[in-house]
């Protein structure tokens, strides 16, 4: 078993482990934030040594800019807001001004930017006038702008603004090329009548001087289509398409751009398509593609998820079946989409014997039909714990049902998290993010210092292996196996070659220069000694630890450090988090069940070894461990 430690006052990493304390280095207040009255160009040690919160590499406060990675300034969110370019949605706003979009509403976290709708008081998105006019929106009443005649409810688009029909006289004259339709002034013509060109008929295809009925080989979007010959009552349509709902897609998934993802659990943009190098947290601009993007496992291997499951991907899973998790599990079982164990074709990797460990919804109660509130002694329900694996329970009655708490602490009455890291305060943290109602309410805990956005766009972390293999099962594939991991890495020692690890953390060398404020050029690493390779021993920062040392930061976004992918390009297999995997030791009882992990190491104490390790529950969650799906 791989050593599993807090990180605390007691590890001996200097300043950061003052930091984790609630100690700021260089000082005696534990309140104080360095010298808060530092110039631009004065020395510094640390980003809150200085105003804009950026000391550089060369160890100088910088002024704040667009493009330094902190919120200063008069910025809303990190380089966007006030006079900087506007914020995308989910940014932190002060008015409508700070937002792309022009909306700016007080949601549960505060503040904060969304994204258009047809019903905002503003014009935005492919809207051509305020609330109408766009493939979600109504169409325009007559005087509104348009850029064509779909745009109008009259169907009449006329210098650029939507006019009244005038063709009612029941008389084919002036240019109609029908009674009252046809022609650039009437409305146009229904199949079957006559037409000059494709823009006298609605279904935009005249042939031999007659409208066409719509139909999805005609190469034109009409109809109840959302994009060409796809969509609405026509086929469905590929990636990228145009969709109003997720149902006009091939993946079963329109995203908030209106086009068809790649699957449909990246639908949202923050851990839908923000995966890869550069942008917020990493180096350089932003190239980043959906989180969904795979690679073959080895060479001519199946196809393997690039990047970790992301939080913002679990979000989209358990809003779409509304949390109740065992009945897409059933659903999938009852279409035959839940795959056999590898090596063990016998099972299927979600026996329907363990569905009882499985949420059933959002808010939900424990099995034994007692709400999520378990004080000490209530209904006699208590699991005798002897570490955090649960291997040696005796009494596993009263697991909860409500998904909440099986995306963050703990899943069973009275279970101890603590050497789990799986609580949002230091010395852990799961990084599917909730609001502070959710939070307190069903853990207790205090409030994240970061928002929605900066969570979703983390790996995923603290979910047992009952909800990661039923949330892979969904999206179409399975958890990946050990052996396709290390495929993923292939022949070397290490997914990027030979080299030695990643420089890491903890020889305290690298204090207050973590990536990205600092990367393996402005250190003047050689090339033995990145610190891009991977998430090792703190090594990673982004947002910057907060007053209560929230360890979300030390979480990347998969793909950050692409110096560290494989030959395919898979991301983040080695450090950052361990991954959970499809290899299972069936047993008809869940509990006496268990799993493999693979041996990524992780951001905290954990080295990489290019293996595995078994005999984890299916109930084990944990701080340091994720996973990626496979598509066979």
């Amino acid at each position: 078993m791989v050593e599993r430690r807090r990180f605390g006052c007691l590890l001996g990493l200097g300043a950061i482990a003052a930091v984790a304390c609630g100690t700021k280095a260089g000082t005696d207040d534990p309140s104080a934030g360095g010298d808060a009255g530092a110039a631009v160009d004065a020395p510094c040690a640390r980003p809150t040594d200085c105003p804009s919160t950026v000391c550089t590499a060369a160890g100088v406060c910088a002024a704040p800019s667009a493009t330094d990675g902190a919120k200063n300034g008069d910025e809303t969110d990190v380089d966007c807001g006030g006079s900087g370019p506007k914020c995308d949605v989910q940014k932190r706003c002060a008015s409508s001004g700070d937002c792309a979009t022009g909306v700016c509403k007080d949601v549960k976290s505060g503040l904060q930017c969304q994204p258009p709708a047809p019903d905002d008081g503003v014009k935005n998105g492919d809207e051509t006038d305020t609330d109408c006019g766009g493939a979600r929106s109504p169409k325009c009443a007559d005087g509104k702008a348009c850029g064509a005649r779909l745009n109008c409810a009259s169907d009449v688009c006329v210098g650029a603004a939507c006019a009244a029909a005038a063709c009612v006289d029941t008389t084919k004259n002036g240019t109609e090329t029908d009674i009252d339709c046809g022609g650039p002034g009437c409305p146009r013509c229904a199949p079957g009548l006559a037409c000059k060109g494709v823009d006298d008929c609605g279904s935009g295809v005249c042939v031999g001087l007659k409208c066409q009925a719509p139909s999805p080989t005609d190469h034109v979007k009409n109809g109840t289509e959302t994009d060409i010959d796809c969509g609405g009552s026509a086929p469905k349509c590929a990636t990228g398409k145009s969709c109003a709902v997720h149902a006009d897609c091939t993946t079963d998934g329109c995203d908030y751009n209106g086009k068809c993802a790649l699957r449909k659990s990246c639908t949202a943009h923050y851990g839908g398509d923000t995966c890869g190098a550069g942008g917020a947290g990493g180096a350089g601009p932003a190239a980043w593609e959906s989180c969904c993007a795979t690679a073959p496992a080895g060479n001519g291997g199946p196809a393997l998820d690039k990047y970790k499951i992301t939080s913002g991907r679990m979000r989209v899973f358990l809003e779409r079946v509304n949390g109740d998790v065992r009945k897409a599990v059933r659903e999938a079982r009852a279409a035959g989409k839940v795959p056999p164990i590898p090596n063990d074709p016998a099972h299927t990797v979600l026996d329907p014997l363990w569905d009882l460990y499985l949420p059933t919804s959002l808010t939900g109660c424990d099995q034994n039909g007692t709400c999520d509130t378990h004080p000490d002694g209530a209904g006699g329900i208590d699991v005798e714990v002897t570490d955090h694996f649960w291997r040696d329970a005796t009494d596993f009655k009263g697991i909860y049902t409500s998904a909440w708490r099986h995306v963050g602490g703990s899943i069973w009455p009275k279970q101890i998290q603590a050497s789990q890291g799986c609580r949002v305060a230091s010395p852990g943290t799961h990084s599917y993010w909730m609001d502070k109602a959710t939070q307190s309410t069903y853990f207790g805990d205090i409030e994240s210092d970061y928002s929605q956005a900066e969570y979703d766009v983390k790996g995923l972390n603290c979910v047992p292996y009952l909800l990661s293999q039923a949330f892979c099962v969904w999206d179409g594939g399975r958890l990946e196996t050990a052996a396709e991991w290390l495929a993923a890495i292939g022949p070397t020692a290490y997914p990027w070659g030979a080299a030695p690890t990643a420089k890491g953390q903890g020889s305290g060398t690298y204090f207050a220069f973590r990536f990205p404020d600092a990367t393996d050029a402005s250190l003047g690493l050689p090339a033995a000694q990145s610190i891009e390779r991977g998430n090792y021993l703190y090594s990673y920062e982004y947002p910057h630890l907060g007053e209560r040392s929230d360890f979300i930061v030390f979480i990347n976004a998969p793909g950050r450090l692409p110096k560290g992918n494989g030959p395919w390009g898979h991301a983040d297999l080695a450090y950052t988090m361990f991954e959970n995997t499809s290899n299972v030791v069936w047993k008809a009882d869940a509990k006496a069940a268990t799993s493999s992990w693979t041996n990524n190491g992780s951001w905290e104490v954990h080295n990489y070894s290019k293996s595995s390790f078994g005999g984890e529950s299916l109930f084990d969650k944990y701080g340091k461990m994720g996973g990626r799906c496979v598509y066979p």
